[in-house]
C-alpha cells in the first residue's frame, strides 16, 4: 500500500492546484481530523499525476497517513501504479547504472519535484497536469519488464522506525544545510557529514555521511533545495541541543545511508526565491 507525504490540492478535479505537505495541513487544522476532512476532502490528489483520488487514514497506533482511494485510477505513467522497489532491487538498478545516469536521473527526478513550484495560494497562478510520460520515479528491474516504483517522501514526514525499517526512500524538501567536518580517532581519518535541517514542528534534522567532499560553500544561512536517495539507519540515536525562545531543546538526529554509498545519489541547490 502506497502512503503520501502530501498532495496536490485541487478544487477542479486536479487541473490546476497546488502541492501541500500533510505535515504542513495537519498542523494547520490543529491536527483535528474533523477539521482537516471538512477543508480539504475530495480536494486531495495525486502529487505525481494529480488524477487519482487520496484520503486520510486515521489509525489509533499509527500516525495519520493518506493513500489512494479504491475506486479511484492513477494516470498513465504514473509510478504510483507500480510497486514499490525492495532495498534489493533498487540497490542493484541503481549500482548497474553508470554515474552519468545516475547523475541524468537525479536531475530529471530534481525537476520534476523543484521545477514547478506553485508560489501563490491562489489556484489561478498554480500548474496543470503532469504529462503521461513514463515517470521518472519508477524504474525497470533486471529480473524482466517488470517495473517498481521509487518510495518519495518529504523531509518533513513522520517517521516511523518500525515501519521504515530497510526501505529506500527518496526524500526530499526545502531545508538549511551545514557541514561537520569529524575525525575518527583510531585512523585521524577526516570525513564530512551533511547536515539537513527542515526546520519542521518535529525538530529533527538528517545526517548523511559524505566522506572526503570538497563541497564548502553550503550557506548554513541559506535555504536550499534538497533530494536524496537512501535509507534510514536507526543502529545510531542521538539528539542535537538546540535554542529555542530562549531555552535549550533536544531534537532528533536521524542518521541517512546514501544508497550503496553514491554519492550522485544527493542534490542540491540554494533557493533563489
Amino acid at each position: 500500500m502506497t502512503k503520501y507525504s502530501n498532495f496536490f490540492y485541487s478544487k477542479n478535479g486536479g487541473k490546476t492546484g497546488r502541492d501541500v505537505d500533510l505535515e504542513d495541513a495537519l498542523s494547520s487544522s490543529n491536527n483535528d481530523d474533523v477539521e482537516f476532512k471538512k477543508k480539504y476532502n475530495d480536494m486531495m490528489y495525486c502529487p505525481e499525476c494529480h488524477k487519482a483520488i487520496l484520503f486520510l487514514t486515521i489509525h489509533t497506533k499509527k500516525h495519520p497517513f493518506l493513500r489512494k482511494k479504491p475506486t479511484s485510477e492513477h494516470k498513465r505513467g504514473c509510478s504510483k501504479i507500480y510497486r514499490a522497489g525492495s532495498l534489493q532491487e533498487t540497490s542493484e538498478y541503481i549500482d548497474h547504472l553508470t554515474n552519468d545516469q545516475i547523475e541524468n536521473k537525479v536531475n530529471s527526478m530534481f525537476a520534476n519535484l523543484f521545477g514547478q513550484k506553485n508560489t501563490g495560494n491562489s489556484e489561478s497562478d498554480n500548474t496543470g497536469p503532469k504529462s503521461e510520460k513514463e515517470s521518472p520515479f519508477s524504474f525497470e528491474i533486471s529480473t524482466g519488464k517488470i517495473r517498481r516504483s521509487l518510495r518519495v517522501r518529504s523531509l518533513k514526514s513522520y517517521i516511523d522506525q518500525e515501519e521504515d525499517k530497510d526501505k529506500v526512500y527518496l526524500v526530499y524538501g526545502n531545508a538549511k544545510l551545514s557541514v561537520i567536518t569529524k575525525t575518527a580517532k583510531e585512523s585521524n581519518y577526516k570525513y564530512d557529514i551533511l547536515e539537513v535541517d527542515p526546520q519542521d514542528k518535529y525538530h529533527h534534522v538528517y545526517r548523511i555521511y559524505l566522506g572526503r567532499h570538497n563541497e564548502k560553500n553550503i550557506d548554513p544561512n541559506s535555504e536550499y533545495k534538497v533530494l536524496f536517495i537512501g535509507k534510514y539507519n536507526f543502529e545510531f540515536k542521538s539528539y542535537k541541543e538546540i535554542l529555542e525562545n530562549g531555552e535549550k531543546k533536544r531534537i532528533r538526529v536521524w542518521y541517512f545511508n546514501l544508497i550503496n554509498n553514491n554519492l550522485q545519489a544527493i542534490k542540491y541547490e540554494k533557493c533563489t526565491d
